[in-house]
């Protein structure tokens, strides 16, 4: 199969990205393959867990327990928005020990406790770990006229496997130094080094759902994204069991790696795994010993069609995993 090279030509949106359903029949969407630098901002300060703290007194305590749960996205103190991290210490920080009125998001649903920081020599804490962000590197799947799709899974916080709820996030164009390979039951990864500096910026990033990213591509990504040809959706229906290509830039350039289909699940139960993927090229196996973290997103193309995107690699078998459709992605 010869990847085909032609200028990127699409529209470049800056306002959010107006998901409609798209219509499989006609839509083209340029394939990538390209590994990128993601990172996002959670939506408030997500919560990981509460923990004790010791009083002015030694006497240990969990002002937090029971009130705040792993998950819960806090989002106001005493009515003031928090930022970040930073925001909220400062926030306990000046309550000078009085009760604190804390907006929380839980379940999609907000909820407001009272709380009482405890002073800890001169220090007041809640005894909570918190995160507001999070970063990797993933793989772009696919371009079109709204903007771009990546990584074919959500992103999820390691601590409390949640689906992260996001403000903000943004695609970096990134320079892989190492390739990790799979061996034995440890899965394999990508490293690379990201620049985080706004000059980097290839796409916003304003959805994270089940099936992946999206957002729209920056004028900068559009001079730095992989530039292949546009090639038409498939549906679920047109899958079949056999022959299909991984499209990866993991060594530099755009290279088609041969897979197996070697199952297919188009039921609402399967998720993100509908997919169920063999590699068999010699080059791809030499290079990863097959799939490895980074490579969530990676395109599958079957008989010229963009299917769906590589999302879960097998940890005792490092050559198959799973794959969604990429119809999915869209919706």
């Amino acid at each position: 199969m010869i990847l085909l090279k032609s200028s990127i030509n699409i529209s470049i949106n800056t306002e959010e990205v107006e998901n409609n359903e798209a219509d499989l029949a006609t839509h083209m969407v340029i394939p990538s393959g390209q590994p990128v630098g993601i990172y996002v901002k959670t939506k408030g300060v997500m919560v990981i867990n509460t923990s004790k703290v010791k009083d002015n007194s030694g006497n240990e305590t969990s002002p937090c327990q029971g009130i705040l749960m792993p998950g819960d996205y806090i989002v106001s103190i005493n009515g003031t928005k928090i930022e970040d991290k930073k925001h909220l210490i400062e926030m306990v920080q000046d309550s000078g020990g009085k009760t604190l009125s804390i907006d929380f998001i839980r379940d999609g649903n907000k909820h407001t406790k009272s709380v009482k920081a405890v002073n800890c020599q001169g220090k007041y804490m809640l005894g909570l770990w918190v995160k507001d962000d999070i970063s990797g590197i993933g793989t772009l799947t696919y371009i079109d006229e709204d903007g771009f799709a990546a990584l074919g899974h959500s992103i999820n916080d390691n601590d409390t496997g949640t689906v992260m709820s996001i403000s903000d996030g943004a695609l970096y164009d990134t320079t892989l130094i190492n390739i990790i390979k799979s061996d034995g039951n440890k899965p394999g990864r990508l490293e690379g080094l990201i620049d985080y500096s706004r000059d980097n910026i290839i796409g916003r990033v304003n959805v994270n759902c089940e099936f992946g990213i999206r957002g729209y591509v920056t004028k900068n990504g559009v001079q730095k994204i992989n530039n292949s040809e546009w090639i038409p959706v498939a549906r679920k229906e047109e899958a079949y069991k056999g022959d299909a290509y991984l499209l990866s830039c993991i060594t530099g350039k755009p290279e088609y790696y041969k897979v197996q289909i070697v199952d297919i699940d188009t039921s609402d139960d399967a998720g993100n795994k509908s997919l169920e993927i063999k590699v068999t090229d010699q080059r791809l196996l030499s290079i990863t010993n097959g799939i490895v973290q980074g490579m969530s997103g990676t395109p599958i193309i079957q008989d010229g069609k963009l299917l769906g995107a590589i999302t879960h690699v097998f940890v005792k078998d490092s050559t198959r995993g799973y794959g969604t459709f990429v119809e999915d992605m869209m919706e």
